[in-house]
C-alpha cells in the first residue's frame, strides 16, 4: 500500500502543473453556473470527465517519455505500478461523480437566476427545472441515473483500455477507446429502436428506480460492480504483465 500511496504521490506531483490550469478555469465556470442554479444540465457530463482526466494524473503523464523514464527507475515492483494505475482511475471516476452529483444537488436548491432580465431568467428557469432528456417517445433519461451510468461505464472503459494497453505493452491506443464507445453507442441505438416499437418498455419504466431512495441505492450497487470490473481488470493485468520490465 505504501508503495502505491508514493506512485500515485508522484504521479500528481508530476502532471498537476499541466492539468491545473484548464480543469481549474472550467471549475470556475461550473461553480458560477451551480451558484445561479442552472448547472443542470449542460455541464454534468463534461465535468464528470474533466474531473476524472483531472483525478488521474496517470493518464495525463503517461505519454510524456521523461514522466515513463523517471518512473522506471523508482524502486517499487510492477505490481504496485499496475495498481497505482489502476486505482487512480477508479478514484478519478468515482470522485469526478461525487462532485457532479454534489454540483447538480445545490443547482437544484438555488435560483439566483432571478436576478437577471425576465427573458433570460425564463431560459435559465427551463434549465434549472429540467431534470432530463427524452431519449424515445414516453422514453426519458434523468440526469442523476445517467451521470451514474456514464461514470459506471467510464470505469469499466478506461480499466478496460488500461488492461489492453498494459498487455498488449503500447501506449493507450485510441482504437481501445473506440472499440467501447462504438459497443456502448450502438447497444443504445438498439434500445431506442426496440423502445420506438414496443418491443422493449421506455426506460424509466426497467431500468430506472421509481424512487429517490431507489435511486441511490441502484447508484451504488452499478458503481459496486463497475468497482468490482475495474479490479477484475487489474489483477488479470498483474498475471499477464509480472515478467514484463518496468
Amino acid at each position: 500500500m505504501k508503495e502505491i500511496m508514493k506512485l500515485i504521490r508522484f504521479d500528481f506531483i508530476t502532471s498537476v502543473n499541466s492539468a491545473l490550469p484548464f480543469f481549474g478555469g472550467m471549475l470556475i465556470i461550473c461553480l458560477i453556473l451551480t451558484a445561479f442554479g442552472i448547472f443542470n444540465p449542460i455541464f454534468g457530463g463534461l465535468l464528470t470527465v474533466l474531473c476524472a482526466v483531472f483525478f488521474s494524473p496517470a493518464q495525463a503523464a503517461a505519454n510524456n517519455p521523461d514522466f515513463r523514464r523517471v518512473r522506471g527507475i523508482l524502486p517499487v515492483s510492477r505490481a504496485s505500478f499496475v495498481r497505482a494505475e489502476f486505482a487512480e482511475t477508479i478514484v478519478s471516476v468515482i470522485a469526478s461523480e461525487l462532485i457532479t452529483l454534489i454540483f447538480m444537488g445545490i443547482s437544484k436548491i438555488s435560483k439566483l437566476y432571478e436576478i437577471f432580465p425576465l427573458k433570460f431568467e425564463v431560459f435559465c428557469k427551463g434549465l434549472h427545472d429540467l431534470d432530463g432528456i427524452e431519449v424515445a417517445e414516453g422514453s426519458v433519461f434523468k440526469f442523476v441515473p445517467l451521470v451514474i451510468i456514464i461514470c459506471s461505464l467510464l470505469i469499466v472503459q478506461v480499466t478496460f483500455i488500461n488492461m489492453r494497453s498494459d498487455i498488449e505493452r503500447h501506449e493507450h491506443d485510441i482504437r481501445n477507446v473506440l472499440l467501447i464507445f462504438s459497443v456502448v453507442i450502438i447497444a443504445f441505438i438498439v434500445s431506442v429502436e426496440l423502445i420506438v416499437n414496443g418491443v422493449i418498455p421506455p426506460y424509466d419504466k426497467w431500468l430506472f428506480p421509481s424512487t429517490e431512495g431507489g435511486t441511490w441505492l441502484w447508484g451504488i450497487v452499478l458503481n459496486t460492480a463497475a468497482v468490482a470490473i475495474g479490479i477484475l481488470f487489474c489483477r488479470i493485468t498483474e498475471k499477464k504483465t509480472a515478467d514484463y520490465e518496468i
